[in-house]
């Protein structure tokens, strides 16, 4: 009898995303969030966080990711616990931390200790000048590379997102070199939606967007990573 791999929608999503913070570090310029310094006054409550992780394993069968986000989720001093909530149900986790100068090696060996699946981080230029120009924090680009080389080290799997706008779209051939020297499990290139800060940027043309797809697929014929968006 054949394997049926596709997952069935009908009965649970593959991911879940939960921004639980618009607290960060950073002043990203295509954040649709708009993240601050304080937290937002109706975040969810480490209770009502755990009540979202008990309906997500009320889905049954092959869970979906939780995927926690922000914002910088590494700002909520309960993630760990919420980490461990969640692997008490089985439910995979990743964690999308931001790369700021309190990112340290200890946070991704804390990570792995509490079984995170996943790391995911942004990539939005070829270069310091071009990705801090996006993020808005100098030494960003230096602070993802040295992570990257952490999760390497440890053996965390990494995804790694791009934003695509005109101010990032010349630069994601040379952004997909810098990527073939790292070691990723999957690219995702995220077409710009002009809400929050993102308002601030403009979203590629039609024709552009079908250009850069049409490189997403010649790249991923060959790509030692999955890419996708």
């Amino acid at each position: 009898m054949p394997l049926d791999l596709a997952p069935d929608y009908s009965a649970a999503p593959r991911y879940v995303y939960w921004e639980m913070t618009q607290v960060c570090g950073l002043a990203c310029r295509h954040c649709r969030a708009t993240s601050k310094r304080v937290p937002h006054p109706d975040e969810l409550t480490t209770d009502e966080g755990k009540a979202l992780l008990r309906e997500v394993a009320s889905f049954g069968g092959s869970l979906p990711t939780m995927i926690f986000s922000g914002g910088d989720p590494l700002e909520r001093a309960d993630l760990w616990e919420l980490l461990d909530y969640a692997h008490r149900f089985g439910i995979p986790t990743a964690v999308t931390p931001s790369a700021t100068p309190t990112l340290t090696r200890d946070h991704f060996v804390k990570l792995k200790a509490h079984n995170v699946s996943a790391v995911s981080m942004s990539l939005d230029g070829s270069n310091a000048k071009r990705h801090d120009g996006i993020r808005n924090v100098a030494g960003c680009f230096d602070y993802t590379m040295q992570a990257w080389e952490w999760t390497a080290e440890l053996g965390i799997p990494l995804l790694v997102n791009t934003v695509v706008s005109e101010a990032t779209s010349d630069d994601i051939a040379t952004i997909y070199a810098l990527l073939r020297t790292k070691k990723l499990i999957r690219w995702s290139l995220f077409f710009l939606i002009a809400v929050g800060r993102g308002r601030y940027l403009v979203p590629v043309s039609t024709e552009r967007a079908e250009e850069v797809m049409h490189s997403m697929y010649e790249w991923s014929l060959d790509a030692p990573f999955v890419i996708g968006s």
